[in-house]
């Protein structure tokens, strides 16, 4: 039942709504997908210095991820589907596995959550993801985000700079990752 576990590279900018409408309506994709994303760390941050934890839901589907850092835009991802929306509740001896390799406790405890509309067209190469994210647990702090995430390797940042050169844009690193802007309005 393992989803994957590889290699994720991913671009992300951060834009107004009027450009996200511009962008979404340059390109056929097709009805939203709708996520909520909880993620769990202890008290000391210990995850976040890794990485990051979330279970994410998806109608009734829960999907585990534990993201390794490895640099600005590559982390490692163990990702597996699961029955259960806890931590604590994870019997799954691989799952248990990927937490003791990397020394995080059972007891971590959700600390941020961001539902995302995701809007996706798949190209050769890669994915383009439009993203309207509300965070918080009132869901009072949104934003938009394109994001393009690799499927294969090659020269992601020129053909980014393509679709975005449709909108008036150019590629510059302005996004943190969904965590840490959950973490900026985490009011779990």
């Amino acid at each position: 039942m393992n989803m994957y576990d590889q290699i994720e590279r991913e671009l992300k900018i951060l834009v107004n709504k009027e450009q996200f409408c511009q962008m979404l309506h340059s390109y056929d994709f097709g009805k939203p997908v709708l996520q909520t994303n909880v993620y769990f760390d202890d008290d000391q941050g210990s995850v976040r210095k890794l990485g990051a934890l979330r279970i994410r839901t998806i109608g009734e589907q829960h999907i585990f991820t534990l993201k390794i850092r490895r640099d600005s835009i590559t982390q490692t991802e163990l990702e597996k589907k699961i029955p259960v929306d806890s931590i604590r509740n994870i019997q799954d001896p691989e799952i248990l596995g990927w937490l003791k390799q990397y020394g995080i406790p059972l007891t971590v405890k959700p600390f941020a959550v961001s539902q995302t509309k995701r809007y996706v067209l798949h190209l050769p190469s890669a994915e383009l993801c439009l993203d309207e994210t509300a965070f918080g647990a009132h869901r009072n702090y949104l934003d938009y985000e394109i994001e393009y995430e690799y499927t294969e390797s090659h020269d992601g940042i020129e053909k980014f700079n393509r679709i975005l050169s449709k909108i008036g844009l150019e590629y510059t690193k302005n996004a943190p990752s969904k965590l840490a802007r959950a973490v900026s309005y985490a009011d779990v």
